[in-house]
């Protein structure tokens, strides 16, 4: 499925609108559409903030194919690492 995000981002003062064209696999899209689109919206915002160099970052706004707004349920991801060291 293919979905158009836009985002709202405030870099220290400095606001910034961007939107693009993401795929998101069916079988998630199905199951829970507003959390798939999320989590690619996720990944996309920490390229963003990884471009303009890690300064201090505000989302303002995400939202996909310009009605379903998506900003809370983005502020709330927070990945996962995994611990799978060799050593204690």
């Amino acid at each position: 499925m293919k979905v158009v995000i836009q985002t709202v981002l405030n870099f220290e003062g400095y606001r910034g609108y961007r939107s693009g064209e993401f795929h998101v696999r069916d079988i998630d899209f199905k199951a829970d559409a507003n959390f798939a689109v999320s989590i690619v919206a996720y990944e996309w915002i920490q390229q963003q903030w990884r471009e303009t160099g890690c300064r201090d970052m505000v989302i303002e706004k995400v939202s996909w194919n310009e009605e379903n707004d998506i900003t809370e349920d983005v502020k709330h991801i927070e990945p996962t690492v995994q611990d799978d060291l060799p050593f204690e």
